[in-house]
Formats: structure tokens, sequence, C-alpha cells
């Protein structure tokens, strides 16, 4: 997003978005709040970046560096292409503004390398605050026949956009109520991703209640491209205070049951927890009760109630980073990853990804009755991109899909509204589900305090801490 080439004469000053934290006696890591690009450095570098508290001409620089710092164009050069440096005249407004413009011109035509089916309608669980219950979701189960017709447009868009590999995820309710069109559609995409040379891999996320031999049996011979993601909501005591079956009954013995049997036939199997009040107190306990059945990823999301009755067991702002922290360090403690979607801010600000929404631009969610949502949590309202007809991903590539068009322009017009004020960077964003619930815009700043302090808490991990290298992602 830099108009011109450094040159000696060329007149730049820090960004008014550059954060540089010293971490260690001979670490300093740098990013910026609106372009991310965290890298680490000396600290030596305070020395540098002082020289362009003000503006200050690149010859000048290189000679107020002398002789201490031999390679001092080339290391300007670096800093300005990372946009920790920016041209001396640009105003905090202004380069948000272009960024923003930027990056709604990059995600015009959104690059779909996920595929969500709501393959069923139906559950074998009652658990408190289930997301489906929001609103009256009306879909029904699915057959391998409509998602044919998704596939017969989705393998040419992705040849198309040159994208070598898709992941297909299977949601439910429960999508193992589901079973024979799961195993048929899977048959069918891996055919497809043959004949159009595209790498396929599979995902489930289930509550691994109820599972036959037959479907553990499939899953074993699928090991290879299926991966499994297991609810379980904290310790036994925890766990059942919540997820329970349709007689009120506890689930933890039986779904760590089948994650024990899972993970001993060698498939890759992550469990998710949903952190809430309930279970606040027992996340060490947890953790070591994972590591021990040999869980080698654990996603954690933020619970979110609709009722009075729900929303008493959210947790605060400071709960839910201490949530993060503990689980984070519980984790790491036994090598396991970690993530959930606090982290989408997390990683847009330190690794420099395009602002984006994490659901709508990068996955999509097929329900049954046609409907098409940007991401699961959307299912059963009314954001959504239309029903599915043959010429959707032709409408998707030429930019002329209305509704998700509209969807872009409310994110990024929201985004907007914050130019000219203290909320001038992206830290406040995050999934926008819970503003929309909560009946406000869809770009809300609504966690900028509890993000800031997940920034300031994971600027200190190790790399491998902040970017999850699982090939099952949240």
């Amino acid at each position: 997003m830099h108009s011109l080439p450094l040159t000696s004469e060329s007149v730049i000053k820090k960004s008014p978005f550059l954060v540089a934290r010293q971490i260690s006696d001979t670490e300093v890591r740098v990013y910026s709040r609106l372009h991310g690009n965290l890298r680490s450095f000396g600290p030596e570098i305070f020395a540098v970046l002082k020289i362009f508290d003000n503006p200050v001409d690149v010859g000048s620089a290189v000679k107020r560096l002398g002789d201490s710092f031999p390679d001092a164009t080339a290391m300007i050069g670096q800093l300005y292409e990372r946009h920790f440096l920016v041209d001396g005249d640009r105003t905090m407004e202004a380069l948000f503004t272009e960024y923003v413009d930027a990056v709604r011109k990059h995600n015009e035509v959104p690059r779909v390398t996920k595929i969500n089916f709501l393959v069923s309608a139906r559950c074998n669980l009652a658990c408190q605050g289930c997301y489906h219950t929001f609103y009256d979701f009306k879909s029904q189960d699915m057959d391998a026949g409509f998602a044919d017709r998704v596939f017969a447009g989705l393998f040419p868009y992705l040849k198309r956009k040159g994208i070598p590999a898709v992941l297909i995820s299977f949601l439910g309710y429960e999508p193992f109520m589901n079973f024979e069109a799961m195993r048929d559609i899977c048959s069918r995409v891996r055919h497809m991703g043959e004949e159009y040379a595209t790498d396929v891999s599979f995902e489930i996320f289930t509550n691994g209640f109820a599972l036959s031999d037959s479907m553990f049996d499939w899953i074993v011979e699928n090991k290879d491209k299926t991966g499994l993601k297991i609810s379980l909501d904290g310790i036994r005591a925890d766990n059942d205070r919540r997820r329970v079956d349709r007689s009120g009954a506890g689930t933890y013995d039986r779904v760590v049951a089948n994650i024990r049997r899972i993970l001993s036939a060698g498939v890759h199997c992550g469990v998710l927890i949903v952190l809430s009040k309930l279970n606040l107190g027992n996340i060490e306990k947890f953790v070591d009760e994972m590591a021990a059945m040999g869980v080698r990823h654990i996603t954690a999301n933020i619970f979110c109630g609709q009722s009075d009755e729900e929303r008493k067991i959210e947790l605060s702002g400071d709960e839910k980073f201490e949530a993060i922290r503990r689980m984070d360090l519980a984790t790491e403690k036994y090598g396991i990853e970690f993530d959930g979607e606090f982290k989408f801010t997390v990683l847009q600000m330190v690794t420099g990804a395009h602002f984006t929404c994490p659901g709508g631009l990068k996955q999509l969610v097929f329900c049954s009755d046609g409907a098409i949502h940007p991401c699961q949590r959307f299912a059963g309202t009314r954001i959504n991109f239309g029903k599915y007809d043959d010429n959707f991903w032709d409408d998707l590539l030429a930019g002329q899909c209305r509704a998700y068009n509209d969807w872009n322009n409310d994110l990024y017009d929201g985004v907007m509204e914050r130019v000219g004020g203290n909320d001038a960077d992206l830290t406040g964003w995050s999934c926008p589900f819970i503003p929309f619930i909560r009946g406000q815009c869809l770009s809300t700043n609504v966690e900028r305090k509890f993000n800031e302090r997940l920034l300031d808490y994971y600027i200190t991990r190790p790399i491998d801490r902040i970017v999850s290298r699982s090939r099952i992602q949240c």
C-alpha cells in the first residue's frame, strides 16, 4: 500500500500504529496495530525507531545511524515494507482509510477454502445455551444430491481462483444423526477432488455421544483425510451441568470413552470446550485429563447466552481473559495446540492477515433448504447470501452476488465509522455474531479492552502458541 519506493530523499516517520515491546534482555517484538507483521529484533531497534519519532528523510536517518548500523538503508527499507515506518505526510486517519479501502477491494471476490454443510437438523442432546436455540432454525436433514449441486459449481470455482485445496466440514446440530448422507457426500467429493486435482480433506464437529460400530469403522477407514472435533465442556462434574442427553443425564463418560477409542485408532481428534462460569474453576484439571488421554489439540470458544438465565453463566471480561491465559499455559505444558474464535484478532494483529470476517470471506455454510450463510453461527438468521442456485459460484466470481456484497459493505462501512476517533485501528474487531444477537451493528467495537489484553499477553508468547499449525482450524 506504499505509493512509491524509498529513495534517500524520501521523508518517513514511525507509524502511529506501531507497537514495540521488549519481552527479554535480548528480544523486542514489533508489530503494527493495523498491518500486523510481528517481527523480533534486538534492543537496538529502539534507537533506530527513535530517529523516526518525527518525519526525517532516509539519507539523514542513515547518517544518524552511522557505523553502528552498516546495513541501515536495507533495514529502513524492511521497516517501511512492513509498515512500521510510513510516509511522513500520512495521518492516522489516512492510513486507516487506505488500508480498509484496499482490503475491501481485495475481498470483493472471496477466496473460499472451506465449505460447511449443516448435514443434520437433529440432535441427540439437550445442551443448555445451544446457539441453535437462538433462532427458529427450520432446516432439515441434507441429502447427497444437494451437495452434488454445490460441488458442481465449487470445483470449477476453485480451479478458476487457483485454490489447490478445500476443507469440507460437517456440522449439525449433530452430523452423525445423518451419517449415511455424510458418508455419501465424502465419497462423492473425493471423486471430484481427483477429477479436478484438488486436495480435499474433511472435519466433523460432533458431540461424540453416540457412535455406532459402523460409524467408527468408517472414521478409521477415512482417517487419512478426516479429523474430528468433539465437544466436551470440562471435567465430568462441569461438563454434565450443561451437556446432557434428552433424559437430562450427563454425557461425559460416553463421550470420553469414544474419544479414547478414536485416538487409539490413530484418528486426528481434537476437543472443543465452551468456556463459561460452569467450568472456569477446573481448567487445569480438564487439560490434565485431555493430555492423559492423548488429546493434542484443544479449541476453546466463549459461551454466549441468549436468555437472561443463560447470560448469568457468561464470563466477564476479566474472566474471559483469565480463562484463555490459564488454558494457554496449561496446554503449553503438554505441547497441546490451543486456539479458538478469540484468536482471530490476535492473528490479525500480529501476522498481517488481511482484515476479513473470520467466517464470511473464507468459508460458506450450506443448509439443506438452500440457504447460504457466512458461518454456522448465523444459520437460521437473516444473515445469509440467499438461496443456492446453479449460478451462485459464477455470480460470486463476477462480484454479482448482491447479498454477499451487502454483507461486505455492512462490515467495512461499520469499520470506517471509527476513522477520526481513538478506535482507528482493528483492535476492537471480533466475531460479529455476538453484537448481532445483541441487536448491534456487525462491526460494533465491543471487544476492544478484551482484545488489547489478549494482544498484550500473546505478544510475549512463543510464535507457535500464537499461530496454530493444526490441520483442523477453528
